[in-house]
């Protein structure tokens, strides 16, 4: 892991149009202040009735020993769980091929019996993996490591991944199909059922049937990309994982040398492994929940075709019924509030409770009333990341086609450290929402 002391001035760091230089409420967001921390890099594109308006991209890409590479609209970067947006869309499109039933039992595709043990006469479906309502947990880890098992073994108890059936709940108010909990996990299985009935490698199905039509050159394996193009994320810290914003940005994932799946550092001949890999084993390897590389652009194409009801480019990606059906209401949290955990990845009962109040087919359903925003749409859909110094969005509002991408490749302190907004969000997010709105 690289880290360097930044002493190159901001301006000399940007890259992005005379406008994007010319607002200063960006240019004051990147440097940091009271309410929110430094950044290292912003990507944010804008889409107006369903058409890429906008993009401006500030800050850094790479910090390399002759110095800083600046970061452009193009650069790839760990856009974290909104690739369980796009992955959906993969989903989608088996369902439409009649390959994929959402609401059947997934043994039948997994071609093993797949069942809470808490629960074991009630079907985990596709539907409620897409929902976060199947029951599974994330446990300690959420992926196994290349030449270290099979996916399957988390859920077999004489596996070492079995940690103590900690990948499945055993409280009974929370049988799947009822009770919303975010768990990653959910996305490796939707991965492998993914490569069983396609009998394609995740990364290379996404790419061929999901990006590529979509005239992307995102993808889940960073080594598919060229070096040049990919922007690496940071934190301030003195490399051993502590925050520090006096000291130098330490690059995160995507730096000088990319890992091409996970594990990959520790094979003898990584391009071997994957020439002999063997399609639903372990999906987890390209880490569904969160490995897409893209540009805050490459998401606003994504939110266009779904804004213009699956069809991008006159080309027809999605119908509009599986558009529909991934944008409607899935789970939303009862009066009770005892269906559910609206605080994400995060433990309830802290600022970011209400986050998650209502979710599609991996669709994000936010209204931004109940979050504090009195201009602007009701409804926006979509998906938020976070990971590895990463906080980014792509949402958009259904009514009028408005929406926005933003990519933070890092900040300079722990988001979680600033001021409470009026939202569930990162005081930083909240910030970018506002000056969107403001436009």
């Amino acid at each position: 892991m690289r880290h360097f002391s930044l002493r190159i001035p901001f301006l000399a760091l940007c890259f992005c149009s005379l406008q994007a230089l010319a607002d200063a409420r960006l240019a004051a967001l990147m440097q940091g202040g009271d309410l929110t921390p430094a950044l290292s890099g912003l990507q944010v594109s804008l889409m107006e009735r369903g058409r890429l308006e906008e993009s401006f991209a500030f800050g850094f890409a790479q910090l390399r020993d002759d110095g800083a590479v600046p970061l452009r609209t193009d650069h790839k970067v760990r856009v974290a769980s909104i690739s369980k947006l796009v992955v959906a869309i993969g989903v989608m499109q088996l369902v439409e091929a009649s390959l994929l039933d959402l609401d059947e039992d997934v043994s039948l595709y997994l071609g093993w019996t797949f069942r809470n043990p808490s629960f074991p006469e009630q079907k985990i479906t596709a539907r409620q993996l897409l929902s976060h309502t199947s029951s599974i947990r994330d446990g300690s880890r959420y992926f196994i490591r290349a030449g270290q098992g099979a996916l399957r073994d988390f859920f077999d108890p004489n596996s070492e991944y079995w940690d103590d059936g900690s990948h499945f709940t055993s409280t009974d108010a929370q049988p799947p199909g009822r009770y919303f909990y975010y768990a990653n996990l959910n996305f490796g299985l939707l991965g492998e059922l993914l490569e069983r009935l396609s009998k394609r490698r995740f990364d290379q199905y996404m790419g061929e049937r999901v990006l590529a039509p979509l005239g992307l050159s995102a993808r889940f394996n960073p080594c598919a990309i060229a070096p040049s193009r990919l922007a690496s994320t940071f934190r301030k810290g003195d490399g051993a994982g502590n925050w520090n914003p006096e000291g130098p940005w330490v690059s995160q994932v995507d730096g000088a040398r990319p890992t091409c799946f996970y594990g990959a550092e520790r094979l003898a001949n990584a391009q071997e492994f994957l020439h002999s890999y063997e399609p639903g084993r372990n999906a987890s390897l390209f880490s569904p929940q969160g490995g897409l590389r893209a540009s805050a652009d490459a998401l606003i194409q994504v939110l266009r075709m779904l804004a213009n009801d699956g069809v991008f480019e006159e080309q027809q990606i999605l119908t509009h019924q599986s558009v529909a059906e991934m944008l409607r209401t899935s789970w939303t949290i009862n009066a009770a509030g005892d269906n559910g955990n609206t605080s994400g990845e995060a433990e309830p009962g802290g600022s970011t409770d209400g986050l998650m109040a209502s979710y599609g087919l991996s669709v994000h359903r936010i209204d931004m009333r109940a979050w504090g925003f009195a201009e602007g749409p009701k409804l926006l859909v979509g998906h938020l990341g976070e990971a590895y110094g990463v906080l980014s969005h792509a949402l958009y509002d259904p009514e009028s086609g408005a929406g926005i991408a933003t990519i933070i490749t890092g900040t300079a302190n722990a988001p979680a450290s600033s001021p409470i907004g009026h939202s569930p969000l990162y005081r930083v997010e909240e910030e970018l929402l506002r000056w969107w709105l403001a436009r």
